[in-house]
């Protein structure tokens, strides 16, 4: 099951890739359907799309084997990585592993919560960079084309690596540099520090007092971001409630983190803040 998941989001993500290429490809062509059913038909013209595919599975990878190897290391039961296709813009919801065990004691927990992310983001920086010197920038344009949102970081390569770019721009992103960026939005999901997901793991590693506190407050935050910057805000605040904010303790609560691990739990939090972008796409 594991590698018919992985099989068929390969095929799911290439695709997309591949569509992402015909700019790159035909710059100026108006693509219609005639010209895109003849151009899906060619096999050769489907390698194209790997240079999407390959990379952002690569990060996704990466993502799922550091919580994997983490937890082999504390002998943790856990499963292989699934990957999820979706018909999307990104192919993707990304992939999961099942820790099959709760986890009691703050050192593995915070090991197995920082090591996907920090895998991720650390992959996905020299990828997206390498996209962004192949991206090309354009006179922007009034209209319903797609934005990507630009989270810190991106907007630091961008003005480094892309000479020009400034608001009266847009960044024609090439399809690496977009397997680069959604490494990163999946990152900056990841670390939200709430309930179980990554950043929540790390936080109650660090703080199970302020993991506590902090639950509703950022459900109620992201839901206000839903109205504010992006609707699908809505629905990572609807499965974080639903799944729960609540975490399985750890018999070492009261005593702190070594000085290492908290500076691993600090490094995520900087990464967090590279990473997030309260308006992750939007039209206009």
């Amino acid at each position: 099951m594991n590698l018919l998941l992985f099989l068929i989001t390969l095929v799911t993500t290439t695709a997309v890739g591949l569509l992402y290429q015909i700019p790159f490809l035909f710059p100026g062509k108006t693509i219609d359907e005639p010209f895109l059913r003849l151009f899906l038909r060619n096999p050769l013209h489907w390698f194209y799309g790997f240079t999407y595919s390959l990379p952002l599975m690569a990060i996704l990878l990466a993502h799922e084997l550091g919580h994997y190897f983490a937890c082999r290391r504390y002998g943790i039961p856990a499963t292989l990585p699934f990957f999820i296709p979706a018909p999307t813009l990104v192919g993707t919801f990304g992939a999961v592993i099942r820790i099959e065990e709760p986890i009691y004691s703050k050192k593995p927990l915070l090991d197995v919560g920082s090591a996907g992310p920090l895998l991720s983001f650390f992959l996905s920086l020299p990828i997206l960079a390498w996209g962004l010197t192949l991206s090309r920038v354009e006179p922007r344009l009034a209209g319903d084309a797609l934005q990507l949102g630009e989270p810190l970081i991106f907007t630091l390569l961008s003005r480094l690596l892309l000479p020009g770019v400034g608001p009266d721009t847009a960044i024609l992103l090439h399809p690496l540099g977009f397997a680069g960026w959604f490494g990163i939005l999946v990152t900056a999901f990841n670390l939200i520090p709430v309930g179980q997901l990554d950043g929540g793991h790390i936080l109650y590693a660090v703080s199970p007092n302020l993991h506590k506190r902090l639950a509703w407050p950022l459900i109620a935050f992201l839901v206000a971001l839903g109205f504010l910057a992006w609707q699908g805000w809505w629905i990572w605040a609807a499965m974080i409630a639903l799944f729960g904010t609540k975490h399985p303790p750890v018999y070492d609560s009261p005593y702190p983190l070594d000085r290492r691990r908290a500076l691993i739990g600090l490094l995520c939090l900087v990464i967090f803040i590279l990473s997030f972008t309260p308006t992750p796409m939007k039209l206009g």
